[in-house]
């Protein structure tokens, strides 16, 4: 088996090499990495403070990366997202199987001995669907298989033409669509739909309203008060949309498709082009994946998702 390790600064470039050669693999992709160097540096980025304070790496006799596992601690220090773990197994190694789920279950150990881990009791994988490595440890730990969701995108001409629809429809429709006011009231329905729409997103509500995700978000709001609001970020080559909420009573009108463009226009107006857009749905969700195939998007992949709520923190 490969040696465990903390990470230390020093390994980066290695970690980005690695992880960005295996995401190429659905066999081993993960779902919060991208696939390009530049989107792994980004995301190991966004994970908080010094990246390698979250992270643990194993390395063969020659001390050559083999692998990484590093988490996303949030909701107040007790849910853990786990990015990885990424194990690299020589071609034709005669135990490859072995040597991988020994690898990445001690990656796992390592990574719960960190104390960003101290009070964690929740947590969350999310992995291709044709990672097979995955599930097999997922089940090893006794972490349910949870939603499968469905990777939606658009890119080249038809993102170009609806991010253009936006800033078109914004100066005829100057009121109807906006970015977050800084109104407490406005933020506070936002956070409340937010949080029941999507109970078990890795941003909660108040955090999405606050900024401290980086998010953007945009809402639509009538004389009633919130009908609607749209989240997401732009990432090094490509705008995530990560969450859409409509008031229940005002479902089915096109709220939904009117908050995506607003969202992407105004992502593109302040972080420039970008290849792509995207967006995840859970399997099932009829009417989201309405709202993004009427607008263009194509259903791109599957991915698996593994949650576990009760998890003992390890003894210390």
């Amino acid at each position: 088996m490969y040696r465990v390790r903390t990470a230390s600064p020093a390994d980066l470039p290695s970690v980005i090499e690695l992880v960005t050669r295996l995401q190429a693999d659905p066999a081993h992709h993960i779902a919060y990495h991208g696939d390009s160097p530049a989107e792994v540096t980004e995301e190991l980025a966004g994970l908080g403070g010094d990246w390698a304070d979250l992270a643990v790496v194993a390395a063969d006799e020659n001390g050559r990366l083999r692998g990484v596992l590093s988490v996303e601690v949030v909701h107040e220090g007790t849910r853990v997202f786990l990015h990885g773990p990424y194990v690299d197994v020589p071609v034709n190694h005669p135990a490859a199987g072995q040597l991988w789920r020994r690898t990445a279950d001690a990656l796992f150990a390592a990574a719960r001995a960190l104390p960003a881990m101290t009070n964690v009791s929740a947590v969350d994988l999310l992995g291709h669907r044709d990672h097979r490595l995955l599930a097999d440890f997922a089940a090893r730990h006794e972490i349910p298989t949870g939603a499968t969701v469905r990777v939606f995108d658009i890119a080249g001409a038809a993102l170009d033409a609806l991010v253009g629809q936006a800033a078109q429809a914004q100066p005829r429709q100057p009121d109807r669509v906006v970015v977050l006011p800084d109104d407490p009231a406005v933020h506070t329905a936002v956070a409340v739909l937010h949080d029941r729409c999507f109970p078990n997103a890795p941003t909660p509500g108040p955090r999405l309203v606050s900024g401290e995700d980086g998010h953007t978000v945009v809402v639509l709001l009538g004389e009633g008060g919130l009908l609607g609001y749209a989240a997401g970020y732009a990432q090094e080559r490509e705008y995530y949309v990560d969450a859409v909420g409509v008031d229940p009573g005002m479902r089915g009108v096109g709220i939904g498709r009117l908050l995506v463009r607003r969202l992407l226009g105004e992502l593109a107006a302040r972080t420039g082009t970008r290849d792509r857009a995207s967006a995840t749905i859970n399997l099932g969700n009829e009417a989201s994946e309405h709202l993004f195939t009427a607008l263009g998007f194509g259903a791109r992949t599957e991915l698996v998702s593994y949650r576990r709520r009760d998890l003992t923190p390890p003894a210390r």
